[in-house]
């Protein structure tokens, strides 16, 4: 399976399937839409082998398509019980609630960025292809309670200090799925 972002809100699954199957069999292609059905500009492709999957990132990265340059990457997230087309993944059951979910490899100081007031609707998909405006976003989560309901906040951690300060700078304030965010240097990282 592949993720692909930046789709022009007038793409259908069947464009984004004909797009695709320049790098193989395409088993499914949906368009992730948000509760009353319209486009949230990404999707996902589900290929028949591995190997189809990942010549698409390859070849179709940075393709053309409804005229957006679009990119393509390995979906990471699992698939569950849940509906993938409308929501994405996050805090989930196996992690721990608190901030420590962000674990990695060692950041910069500064790099993770807490995101307050979220709309309901907003996965970790949409909250890194928003904020991959200002730089390079190595991850992003957005909290759900134990009963997997969305907290309403979430963190996004930048490759670097500089760009974390350009979106603090650019996204504070600003609204994003019809809510004003809270953008600032998340201090439990």
């Amino acid at each position: 399976r592949v993720y692909v972002g930046n789709l022009s809100w007038s793409t259908g699954w069947r464009d984004l399937k004909d797009h695709m199957k320049a790098c193989g069999d395409v088993l499914r292609a949906d368009i992730m839409q948000t509760h009353d059905g319209r486009s949230k500009g990404c999707g996902i492709v589900e290929y028949s082998s591995p190997e189809e999957a990942a010549r698409a990132v390859e070849e179709l990265n940075n393709s053309e398509l409804s005229g957006r340059q679009i990119f393509v990457r390995e979906d990471r997230e699992q698939t569950t019980g849940s509906n993938n087309r409308h929501g994405g993944g996050g805090f989930n059951n196996q992690r721990s609630h608190n901030t420590s979910y962000m674990q990695g490899s060692p950041a910069e100081e500064g790099c993770q960025l807490f995101v307050g007031n979220l709309s309901w609707e907003t996965g970790w998909r949409e909250l890194k292809d928003h904020f991959r405006q200002c730089g390079e976003v190595d991850r992003a989560e957005v909290a759900e309670g134990n009963d997997g309901r969305k907290r309403g906040f979430g963190l996004v951690r930048f490759h670097s200090a500089k760009d974390a300060q350009a979106a603090i700078r650019k996204l504070n304030g600003v609204d994003f799925m019809g809510r004003p965010l809270d953008v600032r240097v998340d201090n439990k990282a």
